[in-house]
């Protein structure tokens, strides 16, 4: 089972889009984490081994928002490469199996800017293509119980991502960040049925080159599905993000403004064997709703996961 494949490397996985404007709730409108990341069998710790994940995410949206200099108008297309290693090993803490992952990427992005004030309009355009901050999970601990699964971890993003702050589009947020997770799944493996949630809370640290600290979120992913054949499964995905204190610091001018946004829609899940190596093939696709202080579009995403 690929244990033996010994280096410390780990798990799950972010890319963020950080779009520096100082009109959008959280710095650049976007939460470090990435929406919608944690899906079926969220709450599932894989028997020992590693795990390959590769998601190829994309998005498009706009934000049009009243600020204090007038109206703002935001277009976002973004284009994400994702890869993630997870590594089970055999050893237990607290009687559930410990693992521990590093994700990191690569986004192409492009943000279109325009502000609208009684004195002009003042439009902005940029793109880059350059890596993504890194998440690193150093503790994840999973417990199985008949049909319930469930874990818990602590995830550190580390602003290793491209960033400027004269720039429109950054891939990094220059900023450290901690995110305690809990997932759980439910999976009938004789009936097909399944569910799974995950809760998120993402506390950041201050952007020292800008003197502004994002608040604090809480993201909720969920999924649910039925296994139509032993490899194919269709299902709903969905998530939830909500901004529960506000931005804070010197750079944070526009006060309290807090980030809302949900999204939904359908996901599906084929899985085969390749060489003895079990392949996991997941689609899912969101239409966003509901957004307050942040880009509202649709997003798709393609993952491949390899278990060892």
């Amino acid at each position: 089972m690929g244990l033996e494949m010994r280096f410390s490397f780990v798990m799950s996985v972010l890319v963020a889009a950080s779009l520096a404007l100082p009109a959008s709730a959280m710095e650049g409108g976007q939460s470090a984490y990435l929406k919608g990341y944690r899906d079926f069998l969220t709450g599932v710790i894989p028997s020992p081994g590693v795990q390959i994940r590769h998601d190829l995410y994309v998005y498009g949206g706009t934000e049009r928002t009243t600020i204090p200099q007038g109206q703002l108008k935001l277009g976002v297309k973004q284009v994400s490469n994702v890869l993630g290693v997870t590594v089970v090993t055999p050893y237990r803490i607290l009687g559930g199996h410990y693992a521990f992952a590093v994700r990191g990427g690569v986004s192409d992005v492009d943000v279109d800017q325009t502000i609208v004030t009684r004195i002009g309009t003042n439009r902005r355009s940029g793109g880059l293509t350059a890596v993504n901050d890194v998440v690193i999970n150093p503790v994840t601990i999973g417990w199985h119980a008949g049909h319930f699964h469930w874990n818990i971890l602590t995830a550190v993003f580390l602003p290793a991502g491209d960033y400027d702050r004269t720039r429109l589009p950054n891939t990094g947020r220059n900023a450290w960040a901690l995110s305690p997770q809990a997932g759980m799944t439910y999976f009938d493996p004789k009936s097909g049925w399944e569910v799974s949630g995950a809760a998120i809370y993402l506390y950041s640290f201050a952007n020292t080159d800008t003197n502004y600290r994002s608040g604090d979120m809480l993201h909720v992913d969920f999924a649910a599905g039925r296994m139509l054949t032993r490899a194919f499964k269709v299902g709903v995905v969905g998530y939830y993000a909500q901004q529960l204190s506000p931005d804070s610091g010197a750079g944070a001018i526009l006060g309290s403004r807090k980030l809302r946004v949900a999204g939904i829609g359908p996901g599906v899940t084929y899985t085969f064997t390749l060489h003895d190596t079990v392949v996991n093939l997941v689609a899912k696709y969101y239409r966003e709703f509901s957004a307050q202080n942040t880009s509202q579009g649709d997003s798709g995403t393609l993952s491949l996961r390899v278990k060892f």
